[in-house]
């Protein structure tokens, strides 16, 4: 979560960034961050200790992640103050990619990227995703007691999905219509909590018996010492029916001020490096390039799902309303 006083204080950087001549533009990148601030803080300096290429970033909240930087960079669109987006989701990036608001990149490292994990155009790059799981308590539930689908989740505890990740797993899973009207319907209300670190806590403390999260926050519950595991329900049966990732993403503003550096930078996040110390990390992120997944057998995925994100992106603002709606939450 991002503290207020470091958005403060990144907003100050910032506005020197932005207002002063003197700054070497090729010393400088400007990133707006919805990763988790921790792990943003550590590629931040693994980056500068690299390339000498200073970092001066805004980052957003828990409870409004992503959604309120995609709409900040909407608004700066005439005048760009970032230089790179780095979202912990994907829909927002597809939503700024529909609004131009990206400029392609190209580069060895961006040539090599599997077209599966990128932008046909290379204005966006997805890697090290996170699963999204069921978090349950090991020591109230056995894992045979788990529901096998997603669809028999529907009163577990759920981060509003009107930002987040949620909202983007909310939009896969109205991408099965019949399933996503019974998931809804049979929904209780639940409040929504501000965010998926708070699902998980709801498990810990014993107020839900399961949370729909991201596994990076069933990681951190886990390296905190508390009694937690995680399940992976299938969206279908059959292959490409398991597992949603949900990938990190990157890209570079169009018109931006620090080009130079701002490609740079993105060839970093797309690395090997990066991808070695985000599996490390406490968010246990999971490697897309086949040498450095190798090295991690236990983060792999065996039956992840085919989903098709463009999709998804243009079905969540309905999936939502329609959620909302059945738990009389106005918008």
């Amino acid at each position: 979560m991002m503290n207020l006083n470091q958005t403060i204080k990144s907003l100050l950087v910032l506005a020197l960034v932005g207002c002063s001549s003197n700054v070497d533009d090729n010393k400088t990148v400007t990133v707006y961050v919805s990763a988790d601030e921790q792990i943003a803080r550590e590629v931040f300096d693994l980056f500068t200790k690299k390339t000498g290429i200073e970092v001066a970033w805004v980052g957003d909240t828990e409870a409004s992640k992503t959604t309120a930087l995609v709409q900040r960079i909407l608004r700066e669109k005439n005048d760009p103050v970032a230089d790179v987006f780095w979202s912990s989701e994907i829909l927002g990036t597809i939503q700024l990619t529909k609004q131009n608001a990206f400029t392609s990149h190209n580069s060895t490292s961006a040539t090599a990227w599997p077209r599966e994990f990128r932008d046909e155009e290379f204005s966006w790059f997805a890697f090290s995703p996170r699963a999204r799981v069921i978090a349950y308590n090991p020591d109230k539930t056995l894992p045979s007691e788990l529901p096998e689908t997603w669809w028999e989740y529907s009163n577990s505890a759920m981060a509003d999905p009107r930002f987040g990740t949620t909202g983007t797993h909310i939009a896969v899973l109205s991408l099965y219509p019949e399933l996503f009207k019974k998931f809804v319907s049979t929904r209780s209300t639940i409040p929504l909590l501000g965010g998926n670190a708070a699902t998980v806590q709801a498990v810990i403390d014993g107020s839900a018996k399961y949370a729909m999260t991201d596994s990076d926050d069933v990681h951190a519950g886990i390296a905190r010492g508390a009694s937690l595991a995680m399940h992976y329900p299938l969206h279908h049966e059959g292959k490409d029916g398991g597992t949603l990732l949900i990938p990190n993403t990157v890209a570079i503003i169009r018109n931006c001020l620090h080009p130079d550096t701002a490609s740079i930078f993105v060839d970093f996040l797309l690395s090997d490096q990066v991808a070695t110390h985000l599996a490390e990390s406490t968010s246990h992120n999971i490697p897309l390039q086949p040498t450095v997944s190798a090295m991690y057998p236990e983060l792999r995925v065996e039956n992840p799902l085919a989903v098709s994100f463009v999709q998804a992106e243009e079905a969540k603002r309905e999936a939502i309303q329609e959620l909302m709606k059945a738990l009389r939450v106005d918008e």
